[in-house]
């Protein structure tokens, strides 16, 4: 089943791993539950965050569609309207839209800066493609802000992945070595090889810090078998998920708000453009005849 999903690329990484390691498992109707399971948990994640990115997608579409209605039509068809006046209007009317273009020009590296920045975080977080998804991911971890999002989504489905395993059956060595094999978080994936050799030579888990905060760590510290490992585990990936739903909430809050900001930039640039425009064309017909030039 594992190749056949990576053969057809119908799912991501994660969960061809973990189906992968579920039919090793000596229960693999039971695992092929748990893999249902990770599914669902993440896909609850998404619907909970596409209520907060629905807004500032509508907004930067609106806003887009003025900056090209601006760009492409009203500023030409001002431009052409003007020549029918006297030379003075013209020179009038071509300083005014110049400013009007470079205003545009301001809203559409700003509106492509802010929306290619947002759209990095959504692919990054909910992208089913891995090529896809782990390219954005190693984008945003370049970036402020978004790069402690995506880690902190990337723990949620780490830890998330290793409780379902556990919980199915899998050994807690085989789990990490899934996990590891998994991430695309560089101190994540040196963390778990880490772990892994603890696992190997001394039997112990490693309690990285990278991987755990001194509250997990604690956590970890009373965990006598698998099941209770597994429960840990569960909580882990329950406080990463929460970190990371408060975090990007606060990001698509700020991005709503700048969305919105921009918006009304492009609001004032059209009037900008048309309104003044037919104002300035008016004022210099009159400048025009109480100078005699008419």
């Amino acid at each position: 089943l594992s190749s056949a999903l990576q053969k057809q690329k119908i799912a991501s990484k994660d969960i061809i791993n973990f189906i992968s390691m579920a039919e090793k498992s000596t229960n693999f109707r039971s695992a092929l539950e748990r893999v249902v399971h990770f599914i669902e948990v993440k896909e609850e994640f998404k619907r909970e965050s596409n209520d907060k990115t629905s807004l500032p997608i509508t907004y930067f579409f609106i806003a887009s569609l003025v900056v090209l209605g601006v760009k492409f039509y009203a500023v030409p068809l001002q431009i052409e309207r003007s020549l029918e006046y006297s030379p003075e209007i013209v020179k009038l009317i071509s300083e005014h839209l110049l400013i009007a273009q470079i205003m545009t020009n301001t809203l559409f590296l700003s509106l492509l800066f802010f929306g290619v920045y947002f759209l990095i975080l959504l692919i990054a977080l909910f992208d089913k493609s891995y090529t896809i998804q782990n390219t954005a991911k190693k984008i945003a971890l370049y970036l402020p802000f978004s790069a402690t999002i995506v880690t902190k989504f990337e723990k949620f489905s780490l830890f998330s992945m290793l409780s379902e395993m556990l919980q199915s059956g899998v050994s807690i060595k085989n789990a990490i070595t899934t996990a590891a094999i998994t991430t695309s978080i560089y101190k994540f994936k040196e963390a778990l090889v880490h772990t892994l050799e603890g696992i190997k030579t001394d039997g112990k888990l490693i309690h990285h810090p990278s991987l755990y905060d001194n509250i997990e760590q604690e956590l970890l510290a009373g965990a006598g078998n698998s099941k209770q490992l597994a429960s840990i585990m569960h909580e882990i990936a329950q406080r990463a998920k929460a970190d990371a739903k408060e975090l990007s909430t606060k990001f698509f809050r700020l991005i709503t708000i700048i969305s919105i900001l921009l918006m009304a930039f492009a609001v004032f640039i059209e009037f900008y453009t048309i309104v003044l425009t037919q104002v300035l064309i008016q004022k210099g017909m009159i400048d025009a005849v109480r100078g005699g030039i008419f």
